[in-house]
């Protein structure tokens, strides 16, 4: 830059000029007094010159001079030119004169060797710089693209953007159009690519647990895409270990996303790699974009069960009967006998366990026809019970009885932990001559929990087929944030069908609530296959929290257990002493092991409300494995976790262009915004842009403060002398 002007101004009103033209009259005529006053002595009149001068620079400084500087443009302008290089722009869909499509990325590229850049550096020089995102090419950052450029330019002239326009993370691309219209940067823009979605069949997520228990089914959440503009069918195949255990056919309407989940019953404990295959039809763009592969692992662990009960009713032998003999659980009982004491024998416990340290090892709790009594639960047992849900991850599953004792635990805290509002009007329970059955709802018919086929069987809809129930309890609604599996057939209440089935996350745990007392009528004609399945299913699904990193004695669990780049991850450390109680005093400590090698100490700060529960939290900030470190060293304990860090990838093959936001921001900041096709249009209009105004500073006299300095000390001088003089 080079100076080329500098000037004064003066701003004031008339009213302004007549204050200050009365002020320096009245100045001028008191001078004058004080001067005839001290017999016109020749000091007094330099004197009062002095202080006519300083009243003049005050007033001055009323009318604020303001100096102004202007500098012309020694270097050649700069036009930036911005190269989208996200994953999209792989996206095939540009049509060339051969008829032939071409690669959003691979137009670009030959747009920019064309010579319009050499026309335009007779005016200015153009400079092509590279963008996509903080994260990396699997995501599309438009607005700090530009913010930087703005920042770290001189002689900014323009912007132009070569780009799809999908901005999906950093703030809305019209935040930066304020800052760039202030600074009279217009922003250009070509949108490469098509308007619509090439024809397309595309796999877009799938997510399993990091882990199963044995016997539990790995459930595959999906979501797939059809981009084509008519109804498609194919199907969905999920590969173990590169052996077919589930297809399922799918069928989409034009231009639908759908999701779902596949749900399969390993065999055998160790690590599997499945892989999601969604078949391809005639007509598909992209074969690249239909599979995906994800891995999980399979542990033996035995789970810690407790039923409690009153009366040995028919539901509660057969349950008995189902974990007993399953070898992945070990089961014990507890019968209140109404007058009577509690029942002796295999599995069976004396007493209600009395303390955190006694309640902690049970991994799942069934809570049969059982209340607030003197002789049954107490408010303290009650409590006891949902501090293990929420701060130790276990379960517990509600299973009421034609007594009606579990209507008096909404006056517990276990309120907060069912998943349903009991009917307090119908306390017995809702009885019918005719069997009713259990119609499952959307979520129920994509729950695995509901899954009862096994490994190798056909496909049926199991649940119409089950003989059905002629008693369940009455509920009248369900709590907000429960999810209901399954409506009873026939009874309808105010909310609609009556939840039979119902699941709600309450902290770390989870609860179930399951309305008649039936289920061991499942074994008719079967004997226990259905049945059996069932609750080994639900006690597995219970307690799979507490076992995403377990040792003896400690306990972390993390939450989400497949976190995404970026995502918060919130850790759960559960901490024994070595005689099994948990700990009172002590620390946990921890550390982070980041996929890029960083480390992160944690620090975990004890839970308040639950004794030997300790919370902590960190942030991913790299895709890959994340390996966590915690120990208690007065408790002698320690454990290590391995998570998987997932990457988002926001970058679709295939998707559209979305041009809106640019072209509201090529209006806001006097550019333009163009299809591929009409990008000659904005070269010609790249060509016209004026040379940038001079910059202009403007340096106010009013608000210096060395200048208020000044005149601070010229009136102290003035005063000074005054004594001096003998004028005081």
């Amino acid at each position: 830059m080079s100076y080329a002007l500098d000037y004064w101004r003066l701003n004031g009103e008339t009213s302004t000029w007549v204050f200050a033209i009365i002020c320096t009259l009245i100045s001028l005529y008191l001078g004058i007094r004080a001067w005839l006053r001290m017999k016109k002595n020749r000091k007094i009149a330099f004197w009062e010159a002095y202080r006519f001068l300083i009243i003049i620079l005050i007033i001055l400084t009323l009318f604020n001079p303001e100096r102004i500087e202007k500098f012309d443009q020694v270097k050649k302008s700069k036009i930036v030119c911005l190269q989208d290089i996200s994953n999209s722009m792989e996206t095939k869909d540009i049509i060339t004169d051969t008829g032939e499509p071409m690669e959003r990325s691979s137009w670009t590229q030959k747009f920019l060797n064309q010579g319009w850049i050499k026309n335009l550096e007779n005016n200015a020089s153009i400079i092509v710089k590279n963008f996509s995102s903080a994260s990396g090419t699997k995501a599309t950052d438009i607005s700090t693209a530009i913010r930087n450029t703005i920042d770290e330019t001189e002689s900014l002239k323009a912007i132009l953007l070569l780009t799809d326009g999908d901005a999906n993370t950093g703030s809305p691309v019209l935040s930066i159009g304020g800052r760039s219209r202030a600074s009279t940067i217009p922003i250009f823009s070509v949108i490469t690519g098509a308007e619509s979605s090439l024809p397309d069949l595309s796999l877009d997520e799938v997510f399993a647990p990091s882990f199963v228990l044995q016997e539990e089914r790995v459930t595959i959440n999906w979501q797939a895409s059809n981009r084509f503009q008519s109804s498609q069918m194919t199907t969905l195949t999920l590969l173990a270990n590169g052996q077919k255990v589930v297809e399922k056919s799918i069928s989409f309407i034009g231009e639908e996303s759908i999701s779902g989940n596949l749900s399969w019953l390993p065999k055998n404990e160790g690590e599997i790699e499945f892989e999601i295959i969604l078949g391809q039809v005639n007509g598909e763009t992209y074969k690249g974009n239909n599979k995906k592969k994800i891995k999980t692992r399979v542990e033996k662990k035995t789970i810690r069960a407790l039923i409690v009960d009153s009366f040995p009713r028919w539901e509660y032998r057969f349950l008995r009967n189902a974990l007993n003999r399953d070898p992945g659980v070990n089961l014990s009982c507890i019968l209140f006998h109404p007058g009577m004491n509690p029942s002796i024998g295999e599995s069976y416990i004396q007493e209600f366990p009395k303390d955190e340290a006694s309640l902690a090892p049970f991994d799942v709790v069934f809570l049969g026809d059982v209340g607030l009594d003197q002789n049954e639960l107490s408010q303290t047992q009650c409590k006891l019970l949902t501090n293990l849900i929420r701060f130790q991850a276990s379960g517990i599953i509600f299973m009421p009885g034609r007594r009606g004792r579990q209507q008096t635990l909404s006056k517990t805290e276990l309120k907060e932990v069912l998943p349903v509002i009991y009917d307090t009007e119908k306390p017995r329970g809702l009885g019918t001559q005719n069997p009713s059955s259990y119609t499952l709802t959307q979520r129920g018919r994509e729950h695995w929990l509901t899954k009862l086929r096994g490994a190798g069987e056909k496909s049926r809809d199991f649940w119409s087929k089950l003989p059905g129930f002629h008693w369940s309890a009455t509920v009248s609604k369900t709590r907000p944030g429960s999810e209901v599996l399954a409506v009873h057939s026939n009874y309808v209440t105010e909310w609609g069908k009556m939840p039979i089935l119902a699941t709600r996350h309450v902290g770390a745990g989870k609860s179930l609530y399951f309305g008649s007392d039936s289920a061991w009528r499942w074994r008719r004609g079967v004997e226990d296959k259905y049945h059996y399945r069932f609750w080994s299913q639900v006690v597995r699904w219970m307690a799979h929290g507490r076992y995403l990193a377990e040792k003896e004695g400690i306990k972390l669990i993390p939450s989400p257990e497949k976190p995404r780049l970026g995502e918060k991850v919130f850790l759960r450390c559960i901490v024994l002493d070595q005689n099994g109680f948990p700990i009172e005093r002590g620390e946990v400590i921890g550390i982070a092991r980041h996929a890029d090698g960083n480390v992160e100490n944690l620090s975990f700060r004890a839970d308040s409300e639950c004794p030997g529960v300790f919370l902590s939290t960190l942030e991913t900030t790299m895709a890959g494995d994340l390996q966590i470190e915690a120990s208690c060293d007065s408790a002698k304990r320690n454990i290590k976790a391995k998570l998987q860090v997932e990457e988002s990838n926001r970058e679709k093959l295939g998707k559209p262009t979305n041009p809106v936001q640019l072209e509201q921001l090529a209006k806001l900041t006097t550019g333009l915004s163009v299809n591929y096709q009409e990008a000659d249009k904005l070269i010609s209009a790249l060509s016209l842009i004026p040379e940038p105004q001079p910059i202009t500073r403007i340096h106010s006299l009013r608000s210096n403060l060395y200048w208020g300095g000044f005149l601070f000390v010229l009136l102290a001088i003035y005063w000074t002398g005054r004594k001096f003089f003998g004028m005081v």
